[in-house]
C-alpha cells in the first residue's frame, strides 16, 4: 500500500513539473528543474521510510510547481477535528476532547398571597423577586482509550463550589450493542432526567425530577442498544449514594431499569418508554422527603413539601411517550411513587434511626406528570438518539448568513404530594399535606449556531394545600389542603457549550 502511494506521489510530482521548452529553452532551466525533481524525490523517500517505521499510512503528497514553492499539503491524520471544541485523535486508539457548558440565568419569581404586617403572604421570603445566577459552569473532558474503553469527566463550578457531574469510565466494542458505564451517572429514570441539561425545552427539567429527588449516583450501568438503526434501548443499573455522600458504612442504594422503543411510522419518529426505580434509604437516616420549586431554580423556595417521612425507601414506576414529526415534537411522562413507610411504634437497632421523620398509619403514594409540544419556525427537527433528546442541527446558522433556529414550546406540569393514608384527619398520621402544584409554561429558544442557545420562559404555578397554604391564605373557609395560591415567574438564559 505504501509503495503504491509512493509511486503515485512520484507521478504526481513529475506531472506537475512543466515541460521543457522546445523553442528557445535554455539548458540551465532544464538543469534547475531536474535538480528540483531529485530533491523532491529524496524528500518523498525519507517520508515513506519514516511512515514505514511508524506503521501509518502516508499522507497525501502535494505537487511542486515550477517555482519550486511547495503547495500546502493536506492536514495529517491526527490533526484535531472540531465538534464544538478540538478533538485530538491518535493512531493508537487514544482521543481527547475538552468540553464545557456555561449557563447564565436571570429572572423574576413572584410572591404569593396578600401583604400582611409588612410581609407578603404572612411570610418573609428571602429569595423571591429578581435574581441572577450562574446556573452551570461545567468544565471537563472526554475521549477514547484502546480496547473500546472511553471516559467522560465533568465538574460544575457554579455557586462558588465544586460539584460533580458525569464522571464515568465506559466500555463498548466497535459495533457491539453492549455499553458498560461505571462511575457517577444518572440512574435510568426518565426521558427528562436522561436528557442533557444542554438540550431541554425549558430552563429546568420537569418537576418530577426535582420532586422525586433524581440525581447522579455512584454505580454501574449496562445498556443493550440497537447499534445500526437506533430503535431500542434496554438499560439496568445498580447504584449507591451520591459521589459526595459521607456516610461510608451505611449508604443507601438504588436499582434502576429502563426500556425504550422508537419506531418510525411514516414520517414520524415515536418514542415509547418505561422505567422503574427501587430505592433504599440510609440506615442511619431512614427517611424520605419530596418537594419542588415553582418551575424555576431562580428561587430555593418550595411551596409543596412533604417534610421528612419515616421510611425504608420508595419505589417509582414511570411511563414515557414522545414523537417527532418534521418541526413538531411532543413529549409526555407520568410517574407514581410508593413510599415504604414505617408505622408508629417501629423500633430500630443500634445506630439506626429516622432522623426526625414522621410516622404515618399507611404508605403514602405521590404522583407527577407533564406534557409538552414544540415547534421549530425555521424548519429543524428536534434531535433524538439512544432513547433521549439529542442536539438539533441548525439548518441556517448565523455564521453562514442564516437566522439560526427558532423554537417555541408549551408545557403543562403537575405534581401531587398529598395523600390520605388513614382516617378523616388532615394531620399526620392520617394525611400527608405536601400540597399539589399545577404549572403552565411557555418558552422561546433561539440557537444562532449548534452550540449557542438563548432562552426566554414564562411560568405560572398554581398551588393547593401544602405546608404554607394556611399562612399564605389565612382567611379562607376552605380546608387547609384545598386553599390555593399562584406564583408567576419569568426567566432568561444565555448558554454556550462545547
Amino acid at each position: 500500500m505504501i509503495t503504491r502511494t509512493f509511486t503515485a506521489a512520484l507521478l504526481a510530482s513529475a506531472l506537475a513539473t512543466p515541460a521543457f521548452a522546445q523553442n528557445g529553452g535554455s539548458t540551465p532551466d532544464v538543469a534547475a528543474e531536474l535538480a528540483a525533481m531529485r530533491a523532491r524525490i529524496a524528500q518523498l523517500e525519507s517520508e515513506v521510510a519514516a511512515l514505514k517505521a511508524g506503521g501509518a499510512a502516508p499522507p497525501a503528497v502535494a505537487a511542486t510547481p515550477a517555482s519550486g514553492a511547495p503547495v500546502q499539503a493536506a492536514a495529517p491524520a491526527d490533526a484535531p477535528s472540531w465538534k464544538g471544541a478540538p478533538e485530538f485523535a491518535g493512531g493508537n486508539g487514544f482521543s481527547f476532547k475538552p468540553k464545557g457548558l456555561v449557563q447564565f440565568d436571570a429572572g423574576y419569581v413572584g410572591t404569593p398571597g396578600p401583604e400582611l404586617n409588612g410581609t407578603v403572604g404572612g411570610l418573609n421570603y428571602g429569595n423571591l423577586g429578581w435574581n441572577t445566577r450562574a446556573r452551570r459552569l461545567v468544565l471537563g473532558a472526554q475521549g477514547k482509550l484502546p480496547g473500546g474503553f472511553g471516559y467522560n469527566v465533568e465538574f460544575n463550578f457554579a455557586q462558588g463550589q465544586i460539584d460533580y457531574e458525569d464522571i464515568v469510565l465506559t466500555w463498548q466494542r466497535p459495533k457491539s450493542p453492549l455499553l458498560v458505564t461505571i462511575g457517577n451517572l444518572y440512574p435510568f429514570s426518565s426521558l427528562e432526567s436522561m436528557t442533557s441539561s444542554r438540550l431541554t425545552s425549558f430552563l429546568e427539567r420537569a418537576s418530577l425530577t426535582d420532586a422525586f429527588n433524581y440525581n447522579r449516583r455512584l454505580g454501574v450501568g449496562l445498556t443493550w442498544a440497537d447499534p445500526e438503526n437506533d430503535r431500542y434501548t434496554l438499560s439496568a443499573g445498580l447504584f449507591s449514594q451520591e459521589i459526595n455522600n459521607s456516610a461510608f458504612n451505611r449508604t443507601g442504594w438504588q436499582a434502576s431499569a429502563r426500556a425504550t422503543f422508537s419506531p418510525e411510522v411514516g414520517d414520524t419518529r415515536l418514542h415509547l418508554g418505561a422505567n422503574f426505580q427501587h430505592r433504599v434509604a440510609q440506615q442511619d437516616a431512614q427517611n424520605v422527603r419530596y418537594r419542588s420549586r415553582p418551575l424555576t431554580q431562580l428561587t430555593d423556595q418550595r411551596f409543596i413539601d412533604t417534610g421528612a417521612i419515616a421510611a425504608d425507601g420508595d419505589d417509582i414506576l414511570g411511563l414515557e411517550l414522545a414523537a417527532i414529526s418534521g418541526p413538531f415534537h411532543f413529549a409526555a411522562e407520568g410517574q407514581q411513587l410508593w413510599v415504604r413507610g414505617f408505622r408508629p411504634g417501629e423500633s430500630f437497632g443500634p445506630n439506626n434511626g429516622v432522623e426526625g421523620g414522621l410516622f404515618y398509619s399507611g404508605d403514602p403514594r405521590f404522583r407527577s406528570a407533564y406534557g409538552e409540544i414544540g415547534y421549530f419556525f425555521t424548519g429543524e427537527s428536534r434531535g433524538y438518539k439512544g432513547g433521549r433528546w439529542d442536539r438539533t442541527k441548525v439548518s441556517n446558522p448565523v455564521d453562514r448568513g442564516g437566522w439560526g433556529a427558532l423554537q417555541a414550546n408549551l408545557r403543562v406540569d403537575w405534581v401531587d404530594l398529598g395523600d390520605r393514608v388513614g382516617g378523616a384527619s388532615l394531620l399526620a398520621p392520617d394525611f400527608v399535606n405536601g400540597g399539589r402544584q399545577l404549572g403552565y409554561q411557555a418558552s422561546l429558544i433561539w440557537n444562532p449556531t449548534d452550540y449557542l442557545r438563548f432562552m426566554a420562559q414564562y411560568g405560572r404555578a398554581h398551588h393547593q394545600g401544602g405546608p404554607r397554604a394556611a399562612t399564605v391564605v389565612p382567611g379562607s373557609a376552605e380546608p387547609v389542603n384545598e386553599r390555593g395560591f399562584d406564583v408567576d415567574s419569568v426567566g432568561v438564559r444565555a448558554q454556550v457549550d462545547f
